[in-house]
Order: C-alpha cells, then structure tokens, then sequence
C-alpha cells in the first residue's frame, strides 16, 4: 500500500463531531501546527462534509475499535491526498491529532514552555501513513498544578478568597489554556488545575472550565476531597454571614452541607474523579483541630467512615453509581496503611504518594497487601516546595524505574504528578506521560536522544552527557532519595541562620518532632544530622553541578540563540542554582557549627560566603528571564533566595 500524503497550499478539514469543544480545539491546534511548518504556505479551511480529496478528515467511529477500546486512535492516507484521524473515542481522536503533530510534523508539545521556533519542514509529504495505538497502560494519567507562585506572578489573573498568604490570584485564563493544552499535547487525561479550588468563585472555577473543555477528567487534590478545602469552607459560611468550625466532629453538619453543595457544583462536569477523604487545615491531620479521638485505629476509622459517607453522597446526589472515586494515602494516611488500619471501600482508587521528590515510592505501597479486585495509584512529584520547586532535578531513568517497578507491583489505573508550575519540568513530564501511556514502548536512552535530536540541531552527543550529568550530580540517601534539591538547600540555609540569628547556641540541628504524621514525611525531611557527611555531600553535588555549568556554557556559543537559550534554561542555569544553593547551604552550616561550638570569629567569613554564593546565583537569574518569560519570577514567594540574603545582612550587620 502506498497512499502518500502532502501538505498541499490548501487543505480541507472535516470534524466529523463539530459541537465538541476539545476535539474543534484539537483540530485548531493541528491547522496552526500546520501554517507553522510550512511557513506560512498552507491554508486549512473547515468544511461541512468530508472532502473527496486534499484533505484531512477527523472521526470518532468506536464501531471500528475494539468493544473495550479507551482513547484508541489510527492514523492512515488514502488515494486523493486523504489523511484520516479516526479514535474509538473523543480522546482518542485528539490524540491522533497530536500524534500527527508530533511524530509527523515534529511540532514539539511542550514548544510553548522552550522559546524554541516551530521548524519549518523542507518537504512535508510522507510516502504512506499507517499508524495505530491501542489502549493505554494506565487509565488515568494526570498532572497537579501546586505551588503555582511563578504561573499566578507571570501573568495576574482573577482574584482568590483565601486567607493562605501565598495565594491572591489564580492563574491567568490564557496561561491556563497553554498550560492544557501543553499536557493534552503530551498525553495526559487527568488534571487538578491549582491549589485549592473553590469552585464558588467564578475565578477559580475557570480553571475548571477551562481544563474540561480541553476534554479533561478533572479531579481534586487530598487536601480538599469533595473539592472542598478549608478555604473553601471558610468561604462559603462568611458568604452567608455565619462562622463555623471546620471540624468532622464538633461541626459535622456544617461540613457535610457544604459538601454537598461542592457536589452538586462539580456535577456539571462530563468527567469527575472524586476524591475522598478527611484533612485538616494546612494539610495537617484532622485530629489537630482537637476534638477527635486519640489512637491511631480510632482515627483510622474515622478517615474510612468519612470517606463511606462520601461515597454515598456522591451516588445520592448525582445518581451516577458508576462514579469514579480515589482516595490519597499521604501522611499519617500512609502509616496508618501500613499498619492496617484503613478499610477502604470497593471502587475506590488507593492512590499510593511517594512523599518526596519522585525518586521512590512509600513503603505502605510494597507492604501493604494487594486486595482482590481493588483498584490502585500513584501520586509522585517531579516539583515539590521542600525539594524541586526552581530547578529539575528527576531524570528519565530515574523515573522510568520507578514507573515500571510501580507497575510491576501493582495493577495501575491511575498516576499524577504534582507539577507546579511547568516550565522547569516539561522535560520529565513529557517523559511520565511517554511512559504510563506505554512502558514497553519506552527506552530512557533513547527518549533522551529523541529529545535532543528535536530541540537542538548541533553537539547533540555533548548534550545528551550534558542532561545525563545533571541528573547523576544529584547525591541521593541511603533511601534513593536525593536530599540537596533547592527547596531542602534553601529551607535548611534559612534554618541554620535563624539558629544563629536566634542566639541559642544549644539550637537543635535537625527535626525532632514525634508523631505518626511527622514520622511520615521521614522522606520529604530527610536526616542530615551527620554534619560532616553532609557537608562532603554538598560540597560534592556543588563540584559536579559546576561540571554541567561549565560544559554548557562551552556549548551554548556553538549553537543557534533559540537553542543556546533553551540549553540555558534547562541545565546551565539549573546546574548555576544547584551549585549556588549547595555552597550557600555549605557555609551557612558551617557558620551555624562556629556559633555552637563558640568560635565567633569565624563566623562572618562563613556568612559572606553564602552571600557570595547567592549573588552569584542572582547574577545567573535575568538570562533565564528573558523574552516572554521576563517576569517569570514575579510572583516568586516559595523559594526566594532574597530571604536568605535578608538574613545574611542581618547577621553581618549584628557582626560589625
């Protein structure tokens, strides 16, 4: 068979489903991809029926996919100059288009994040076009939005009704649609669109409409099941002027109201995964607002009991017994796996959390028994505010291993990934989606030299090492959990100044807090109470990130500025932070050991070369802000390094 297809002047669409949002957006997007790649040279035109010849021709036709077939897609030319984009599904219908796009026209998907220009095709006609894909290895593959700080500050949107002083704004409308449209590109189905979503705010509920008429499945976050957050609950009592305790036991009727009220509010959304649960304020456990029971079994039964009622909400309210629903076992939800004690009730997906910076999962999801019948998640982080917030730090092997494992011990239907706010990760996310679509599809060696071979056209061997480097200069725990990532570097600089700053001299070096909640976070706060080790470890993830540092930017020269910029962004200037971060870390360690052990006079020069160290850092900032992206780090609140420098000042100062 030999049915060639070109990129004529004119093309012809057909959407065989026109009132369907996502797929007319899709298809939109597919036009534009087109005009880009020939520059300029090729029109599209929609028309109301499908074209005899030169065109493209998109249809949802389930009757030609298998009866199970979930976002199955064919790609295949016909004599005439006919290109078909057939899915079983609507979902599977966009992704043939993005499949073409990708994979035929080389239109990157994560493009609208890298600077980089679409490249034109010298010859865009392909000799036959024969390509399908069935169904994916796990059914639900998401994308969480948290910690949002750069995406809300790049771009204001509307305004937001918490009391969280991190959060004033969402995030603009038109950074929302890039952000979708990017994860729809790469494969994802399945999003949280932000922190604490209160969909009683029409602002806030945007991000809702907008991710859905992407055609996503939207879903919530642990710390707001049913879609309802503290926040969310404050604000719905102060809207009728009334105050009430955000408790499952001294107020429980206040909270089931608006429970279902979020119910009733989320249902006119095709596609909603529930998530129960019970949380407390700040993502604290529920009982720190008093007034619960105190051992673990009878706190484990009331988080199951929360979730049977929610449950059963659910059904009464929307009628839909086949709901889809999860549950997220995070903290002390985690231990209290482990140990038993939850009893979770059919249908409800057990999402597994990895509790730090994507390197590993908890232990409850390889102790915990496998149950018949029961369908299994998991949560894991490429961004995360203790650990990777500014800078990647996750590699494809890294992840790849952990994917595969998850898979190998567990029957997946569900995996997100907290995100944040997406620049700094498309590399690792493109690679997630990539792999829970088809693991056995998936050579890390191989998706890294796709990727350098589709954004840089020269030194691509050199950059492969590069990226490889970068990754391997990340120093990792006896847990396989890397502990020098820029929020651990940053809050432990902070930490250790603020010991001196204090005066204390019997300041403790690390957390010592007890608890099964605290216990539980063992990996996001990972020990480093060994001082001398530590600081060899630093000062080893320091050296080789200078390694990176200094290849790129032997590199960059050699290439197009496009691309020199995108090198820059993605490892020259997250290799300068690291290396920056470890040294200032480094030094205020050292000075915080000086002041304990009483030798005054070597502190200062500690202190100044922290400053040194972060100054340095910000002299590296403003090329990793250029172009569209100048104001990238307006809304920087999490991990700002002028912190750090603050109380640097301050303690000089004392010094003088």
């Amino acid at each position: 068979m030999n049915n060639p297809f070109i990129l004529s002047s004119s093309l012809e669409f057909y959407v065989q489903d026109k009132n369907s949002i996502p797929l007319s957006l899709a298809a939109q997007d597919l036009a534009q991809d087109i005009f880009a790649v020939t520059g300029g040279l090729t029109e599209t035109k929609i028309i109301p029926a499908p074209p005899a010849v030169n065109g493209i021709i998109i249809r949802i036709i389930p009757e030609e996919f298998p009866s199970n077939a979930i976002e199955n897609y064919r790609l295949h030319s016909e004599k005439g100059n006919l290109l078909f984009i057939d899915g079983s599904d609507t979902r599977g219908t966009i992704y043939g288009i993005y499949a073409f796009s990708s994979d035929f026209l080389h239109v990157s998907p994560s493009f609208l994040w890298s600077q980089l220009p679409i490249r034109r095709l010298d010859n865009p006609c392909w000799p036959d076009i024969q390509r399908s894909v069935g169904n994916p290895a796990i059914r639900y593959r998401g994308v969480f939005i948290n910690d949002e700080d750069l995406l809300t500050g790049w771009e204001i949107g509307g305004p937001r009704h918490t009391s969280y002083r991190y959060y004033h704004t969402v995030i603009s409308r038109n950074t929302v649609r890039r952000v979708a449209s990017t994860l729809l590109r790469m494969g994802y189905n399945l999003a949280i669109p932000a922190s604490f979503v209160d969909i009683r705010n029409s602002e806030e509920e945007m991000l809702l409409e907008e991710f859905s008429n992407r055609g996503f499945i939207l879903t919530m976050h642990h710390v707001e099941p049913l879609g309802v957050s503290a926040f969310g609950f404050d604000n719905y009592w102060q809207a009728r002027g009334e105050s009430h305790s955000f408790s499952y036991f001294s107020e429980p009727d206040a909270l089931r109201e608006v429970w279902r009220d979020s119910i009733r509010r989320w249902t006119k959304y095709p596609e909603v995964i529930w998530q129960l649960g019970l949380r407390g304020r700040g993502d604290k456990p529920f009982w720190e607002a008093g007034a619960a029971p105190e051992g673990d079994a009878e706190r484990a039964a009331v988080i199951s009991n929360a979730i049977r009622e929610q449950q059963q909400m659910v059904w009464d309210i929307t009628g839909d017994k086949n709901a889809v629903f999860s549950t997220t076992l995070w903290g002390e939800g985690s231990l209290f796996s482990l140990m038993g004690l939850l009893d979770i009730p059919p249908k409800v997906i057990t999402v597994f959390s990895d509790n730090c910076a994507g390197w590993r999962l908890q232990d409850d999801f390889f102790l915990s028994p496998n149950q018949p019948g029961a369908a299994y998640g998991i949560y894991s982080h490429h961004a995360i505010i203790v650990g990777t917030h500014l800078a990647q730090a996750i590699g494809v092997r890294d992840y790849y291993k952990l994917l595969t494992t998850a898979m190998a011990t567990r029957k997946l239907q569900y995996a997100i990934f907290n995100a944040s706010n997406i620049r700094e990760f498309i590399y690792g996310l493109t690679a997630t989606a990539k792999i829970t679509l088809n693991p056995d599809d998936f050579i890390p060696e191989t998706f890294l030299e796709r990727w350098v071979h589709e954004h840089f056209s020269t030194n691509q061997k050199e950059i492969q090492q590069c990226y490889i480097d970068y990754f391997d200069a990340c120093e990792k725990n006896s847990r396989g959990i890397a502990v020098c990532n820029d929020g651990l570097l940053f809050s432990r600089s902070i930490r250790a100044l603020n010991a001196i700053l204090s005066g204390n001299r019997e300041s403790s070096k690390g957390n010592t807090s007890k608890g099964i909640f605290l216990d539980s976070l063992s990996d996001m706060f990972p020990d480093t109470s060994d001082t001398d080790a530590h600081l060899i470890l630093l000062q080893s993830q320091e050296e080789s990130m200078a390694r990176v540092q200094k290849k790129c930017l032997e590199l960059q020269p050699t290439l197009p500025p496009s691309e020199a910029g995108f090198l820059y962004a993605q490892l020259t200037y997250p290799a300068t932070l690291n290396r920056c971060f470890c040294r200032c870390e480094h030094e205020c360690l050292q000075a915080l050991c000086s002041f304990q052990n009483g030798d005054d006079d070597a502190i200062p020069n500690h202190l100044l070369a922290a400053q040194e160290a972060l100054k340095e850092y910000e002299a590296a900032i403003p090329e990793y802000l250029s172009g569209e992206f100048r104001h990238w780090y307006d809304g920087c609140v999490k991990i700002d390094y002028r912190q750090v420098l603050k109380i640097l000042e301050q303690l000089l100062e004392n010094k003088r």
